[in-house]
C-alpha cells in the first residue's frame, strides 16, 4: 500500500511539474486548457459515467 501511495505521489508531482512548465511557456494555451478544456473534460467524464450507470438499469426495467 505504501509503495502504491509513493508511486501515485511521484506521478502527481511529475504531472504537476509538466503542466506548470506548459502553462509558463504557453500562457494563452495554458489558460484555455485550464479554464475551458479541463472543465469540459470533467463534464464529459461525468456524463459518460452517468450513462454507464443508467443504461443497465434502463435495460433492466425495460425503459428503452
Amino acid at each position: 500500500m505504501s509503495e502504491l501511495k509513493r508511486r501515485l505521489s511521484r506521478f502527481e508531482t511529475r504531472a504537476d511539474t509538466a503542466v506548470e512548465r506548459f502553462v509558463f511557456h504557453h500562457k494563452l494555451l495554458g489558460s484555455l486548457m485550464i479554464f475551458i478544456a479541463m472543465p469540459l473534460a470533467m463534464l464529459a467524464a461525468v456524463c459518460a459515467c452517468t450513462i454507464l450507470a443508467a443504461v443497465p438499469f434502463a435495460l433492466l426495467f425495460s425503459a428503452v
